[in-house]
């Protein structure tokens, strides 16, 4: 493949992820039409398209993407509103760019695009409601834009590109723009040897703390899960505290000793509570005398620290104009002016601390019970995500400097917690906005590239697409921090407008320099990088090397020691996590090698169980544990989250309901959920299926649905869940279900059945009437239904699947469609059967039980055989009436396999059972294809054929 071809390919995954979005992102515009973070989205996504496509010569992309830039950015800029006809022609556009891409895939030599009348049609459509020289006042009044309002836009726009409209307002000026705060590092935290109340350990003591914390991070995950905030608060100081005598950092005095025999017999009782009550709400237990009592303990460590002579300083840099306080000014004002103060905090966890999340949950908690947190880095919700190592906050209080310090004196394994006040004043008049970096101005923007690492990129002489490759490390850099400037700038770079082969990237990233390497490297082509550390870090820097290796920095509040683990080094790196693009091809003939090495598997098993050496059996033994583990990280590799399939739906809605002039609501669940590739794939013509019927049969008119007294929307559920080795997924909605009684007269109408077998069917055998072939109730064919095509397909494909489809419909509260699927077809587990001197599979996922009986206890019940199974007369059927095989003598012992199908539980008379074993499924041919009751073939260890029974199909 050449270089081209590569580029090529890269566009195209990257085009396919940009429409995808932009499919999603225009579904959400219409619904949520004042949102302006999905129209910056969907901007942003079509402004990537475009650059990808003019650096590549795919012209036709390239210019349809800029003129939709250009009415999304009068929609950005309010100067035209987002009504149904601009929508539609969004999506006719996002339609074009999908056959245009498709085109370049296929290499199509011409498009079947007219790209210049869409661009026609766009223009036209701005003119009317945006208003030209040749438009009348009447159409201007028509589109709600406010003539006089684009001008001033449009003259804002030439005094500066990047700012919004200006409007009078109180602002906030940064008297200072940032602080710098010392903090006190303790040398060395010794205990005071000669102290009268110290007393000895107990020998086990070691042991009993190491339990403690273990219990601790249990009781935490449950402390988390029920959301006992105040446990949580105890847990952790509890934690601090055995974490103090642990490190000997305190002194093992009565209070100490108390303090841990008063929360050992507390976890006792809590986790007792747990297991027997399912929670502490009964539980007496004041969780604040235990509070109180660790609190004293490790107050009496702070009376002992060691002279100033061992302490050093360094400073924290609060950078405060890296926050926006404009849209707060008129609430911070008013706090300001009824005695209260802004502070900025800034807080780092010690590398080696186990509890990240909840080091920095108790700060933003201490924080809230002092003040008024206006702004989070990270936010509350993305530290319970995610493990952070920082945090600040900008908050308003009443309380003085030291009194909020205090707040944090007894906060452990925290390498500095910063606070200081921020010197504002308050300014009455215009303001300009903001731009995308979040900084209010270019003056700022300058200032804070002294504290930004500056990379010099040098890209190869030998690449052909330069821009596309600085792009790409940019694009890569924005993962790790926040791109303060580029020269030249990332418009230049995505317009194509770059000849040279070197680009500066300022960035400001809590990452070493070597991981800022190591991301830049991971691009293809990319020479060289030289990176230029900011003054503030090259200082810090060298106050560490300074300092001894055991050293630890502490908060402004305290100093902390702890001591790391012993696995763990300081200066470790952090590996990137990194993807590649693979041919499905290759993926396929991976999973057929796996498939094979199964079958060899179990081959040598026979041989190692025939020959019964044990060296053999060892070697089989290892070989089983090698196969087993390539097989699963093959079959992971397979599994695709379901929103694969699933994100298509709401285009698919949106413009179904508008044909058929429907107001509909679709709510997804669940899309994260994986299912096999090959399973997916197959998936999404029944969907749509299924879909479609719901909404032209099953969903009424807004009209329809108000004389019922519903909502004028309707509502559709796509719902994925995982159960046990399947997959179920349901497609519910509120509509007027189906009438059990039309069903059946419309079955007598076409002659599938008689109007006395009609009258004997019951509600649920005759709803599921629907999933025969040609059946429909549609009163006349249309493009969305109604051809006679439809649940008799979505039936036979699933079953293909090795799934099954349950429907159930109540008359005018809506219909649900549960599709049951395999996680996989290419590996299954499968009970293996002997029928004569033929074996057979069953799918293990169908068998419920296996039971072992005499012939002579199965009786005839009105023409059924049938058993007493579990106290219930369970209906049988034998193997050997199926495949019309009666070649031997019967036994008098038979075992019946359980099974469960759509229509329940089932018995199935076989000969013998030989086992369960991993089979790979191989699907059958010619005239073996089509044969009702057979799903596949698989390849047995001894190399016989063994057919693959599909139960619900017999």
């Amino acid at each position: 493949m050449d270089e081209m071809e590569q580029y090529k390919e890269l566009f195209m995954a990257e085009a396919t992820e940009h429409l995808e979005a932009l499919n999603q992102n225009l579904v959400e515009l219409e619904n949520n039409p004042d949102n302006k973070d999905i129209i910056n989205l969907i901007f942003r996504s079509a402004h990537t398209l475009k650059g990808s496509a003019r650096t590549l010569g795919f012209d036709n992309i390239s210019n349809l993407t800029h003129h939709m830039e250009d009415i999304l950015d009068n929609i950005r800029n309010g100067e035209i509103a987002v009504n149904s006809e601009i929508m539609d022609l969004l999506f006719k556009c996002l339609d074009a760019l999908e056959t245009m891409v498709n085109e370049i895939e296929e290499d199509a030599e011409t498009s079947s695009i007219d790209v210049d009348s869409i661009v026609n049609e766009i223009k036209t459509l701005k003119e009317k409601y945006m208003g030209n020289g040749g438009s009348s006042a009447s159409e201007a009044s028509k589109s709600n834009v406010n003539i006089s309002k684009v001008a001033e836009n449009e003259e804002s726009k030439k005094e500066n590109n990047n700012t919004q409209n200006t409007k009078s307002t109180i602002s906030i000026v940064l008297k200072e723009p940032k602080t710098t705060v010392n903090i006190k590092t303790n040398l060395n935290d010794e205990k005071n040897e000669g102290n009268e109340n110290e007393i000895k350990k107990p020998k086990n003591l070691d042991e009993i703390l190491s339990q403690m914390s273990k219990s601790v991070e249990v009781l935490n995950i449950v402390a988390d899960a029920f959301n006992y905030d105040d446990l949580k608060e105890t847990l952790t100081k509890i934690n601090d505290l055995v974490n103090y005598v642990l490190n000997e950092d305190i002194i093992f005095n009565k209070s100490v000793m108390e303090a841990l025999k008063c929360s050992l017999d507390a976890m006792e009782k809590i986790a007792k509570s747990f297991e027997e009550n399912g929670g502490i709400d009964n539980l007496d237990i004041d969780l604040s005398k235990i509070n109180k009592k660790i609190d004293d303990a490790i107050t009496l460590k702070h009376e002992h620290r060691s002279s100033s002579d061992n302490v050093k300083e360094y400073g924290v840099i609060l950078d405060h104009s890296k926050f926006d306080f404009n849209k707060y000014a008129e609430h911070i004002k008013e706090m300001v002016d009824n005695g209260y103060t802004l502070y900025h905090l800034k807080s780092k966890v010690l590398e080696d601390c186990d509890l990240k999340s909840v080091r920095l949950s108790m700060v933003i908690s201490n924080i809230k019970k002092i003040g008024d947190i206006l702004i989070s880095t990270p936010s509350e919700e993305e530290i319970k995500e995610k493990s952070h190592d920082e945090l600040e906050i900008i908050f308003l209080s009443n309380k003085q400097l030291d009194e909020i310090t205090k707040v944090f004196d007894t906060m452990c394994e925290m390498e500095y917690i910063a606070v200081a006040p921020i010197n504002i004043d308050f300014k009455i008049g215009n303001i300009g906005g903001v731009d995308e970096g979040g900084n209010n101005n270019e003056t700022v923007k300058d200032d804070r590239i002294k504290d930004a690492y500056k990379l010099k990129i040098i890209i190869d002489e030998e690449c052909i697409l330069k821009s596309v490759r600085a792009y790409m490390a940019i694009k890569e850099l924005k993962n790790v921090g926040e791109i303060i400037k580029t020269e030249p700038s990332c418009e230049k770079l995505q317009e194509g407008e770059f000849d040279g082969n070197e680009v500066v990237v300022y960035i400001i990233s809590n990452k070493e320099e070597d991981d800022l390497k190591e991301i830049v490297f991971s691009i293809p082509e990319i020479k060289n990088v030289i990176i230029e550390t900011p003054e503030y870090l090259k200082e810090q820097s060298k106050m560490k090397k300074n300092s001894k290796p055991h050293e630890k920095s502490s908060t402004s509040t305290k100093p902390q020691n702890s001591k790391k683990k012993p696995s763990e080094k300081s200066g470790e790196k952090k590996t990137l996590t990194q993807t590649v693009r693979i041919n499905i091809e290759k993926l396929d003939k991976l999973m057929n090698l796996v498939g094979e090495l199964v079958i060899n598997r179990a081959n040598f098993t026979q041989i190692a169980n025939k020959y019964n050496i044990k060296e053999l059996h060892n070697a089989v033994n290892r070989l089983n544990m090698l196969a087993t583990e390539l097989q699963e990280e093959v079959m992971a590799m397979r599994m695709i989250p379901v929103s694969f399939i699933f994100n298509r739906f709401p285009r698919t809605v949106r413009d179904t309901s508008k044909a058929l002039n429907k107001e509909v609501e679709l709510i997804i669940e669940g899309s994260d959920i994986e299912l096999d590739r090959t399973v997916l794939d197959e998936l999404a013509e029944p969907l749509t299926h299924i879909i479609r019927n719901s909404l032209d049969h099953g969903i009424e008119t807004p009209e329809e649905r108000e004389k019922k007294g519903k909502p004028r929307k309707g509502t559709l559920k796509l719902v994925a869940t995982r159960e046990r080795n399947h997959v179920l997924i349901t497609i519910e909605d509120d509509g007027k279900g189906i009438d059990p009684e039309i069903i059946k007269k419309k079955a007598v109408e076409k002659g599938i059945i008689s109007e006395d077998d009609a009258n004997k069917l019951s509600d649920q055998e005759a709803i599921n009437l629907v999933f025969l072939p040609g059946f429909s109730t549609a009163e006349k064919v249309s493009d969305v239904s109604g051809r006679g095509v439809g649940m008799d397909v979505v039936k036979s494909k699933i079953e293909s699947l090795g799934g099954s489809v349950s429907l159930y419909s109540e008359k005018e509260k809506g219909t649900k469609i549960i599709l049951q699927l395999p996680l996989t077809m290419a590996i299954i587990l499968a009970l293996l059967i002997k029928l004569r001197d033929q074996v057979y599979a069953i799918p293990l996922t169908s068998v419920l039980d296996v039971t072992h009986v005499k012939k002579e206890d199965i009786s005839n019940l009105e023409g059924q055989d049938a058993i007493i199974y579990r106290n219930h007369i369970l209906p049988v059927i034998w193997l050997r009436d199926i495949l019309n095989d009666y070649s031997a003598e019967e036994s008098e012992d038979v075992y019946i396999i359980v099974i469960e199908r759509n229509s329940g539980k089932l018995g199935v008379v076989v000969d013998d059972v030989i086992g369960r074993e991993e089979i790979v499924v191989k699907p059958l041919t010619g005239i073996l294809k089509n044969i009702h009751g057979l799903a596949g073939a698989t390849i047995l260890g001894d190399g016989r054929v063994a057919l693959i029974l599909d139960l619900n199909n017999i």
